[in-house]
């Protein structure tokens, strides 16, 4: 099986805080891959350097045999590195279809307003593939809903859907059920199922670990910034190492 991402000894430190420590890993391509631990163990800092927005101390990132390690978040974006966010970031006075239009600009090969100037059939195509994707999230009858009228739950998976614009070959997925009812934590589980089958790989970080166990193939606990295990969800499940993290009986 082929690895999409790789992170060889990765290491960040904020001051005195280590962050990152030496994290190592590998995502097989076609997979979803879980990223848990408890709060503070470094997960929501090694999705900012997988994608950019912090730049390692040390070690290499190496994505689908490119190595990214020096690459801008946009340059990444534009190789198919996407990710979303714990808070949504939407435009609230805009449309959900327009959200999601805007998702798309940034890995366009030419300026994102250009497409402002484009002939109506490409304009038309657009904005076609941004109902495609709304429809494939659940959410086709609520297009032209200004984002900020969604429920919480909706705009999680607009996010989502956001992302998808970009077009990406790896998604990673930041706690995207905070919040959710478990009806709508239910339709999301269908949704990255659906992703994955679409051909995108998945690395999802998350609290609820019942999503977790019923949609990761394979699972990396941090803790302190460190890699404490990995495998199976059966495998993590079991770890003494992983029950005394959460328990606190470490």
């Amino acid at each position: 099986m082929t690895g999409i991402l790789q992170l060889l000894a990765v290491r960040k430190a904020f001051g005195g805080l280590l962050a990152a420590d030496e994290v190592s890993l590998s995502v097989v391509a076609g997979t979803i891959h879980g990223l848990i631990g408890p709060n503070g163990a470094g997960k929501t800092t090694l999705f900012s350097l997988i994608t950019g927005f912090y730049r390692a101390d040390s070690g290499t990132v190496v994505f689908d045999g490119t190595n990214v390690t020096p690459m801008s978040t946009s340059a990444r974006a534009r190789l198919g590195l996407v990710r979303t966010f714990q808070s949504n970031l939407l435009f609230s006075e805009q449309s959900a279809i327009e959200n999601v239009v805007s998702g798309g600009l940034g890995t366009r090969s030419r300026q994102a307003f250009d497409w402002l100037f484009e002939r109506p059939s490409q304009r038309a195509a657009v904005m076609e593939r941004a109902r495609e994707i709304l429809q494939s999230c659940g959410l086709g009858d609520k297009a032209e809903v200004p984002a900020g009228s969604l429920s919480h739950g909706q705009q999680r998976i607009l996010g989502i859907a956001v992302a998808l614009a970009a077009g990406p070959r790896l998604l990673l997925l930041d706690e995207p059920f905070t919040g959710m009812t478990a009806r709508e934590k239910d339709a999301l589980v269908e949704i990255v199922q659906s992703i994955r089958a679409r051909g995108a790989s998945i690395v999802l970080v998350e609290h609820d670990m019942r999503a977790v166990m019923r949609l990761c193939d394979r699972i990396t606990v941090l803790n302190f910034g460190k890699v404490l295990a990995e495998g199976t969800p059966d495998q993590v499940r079991r770890h003494p190492d992983v029950m005394a993290a959460y328990l606190g009986t470490a």
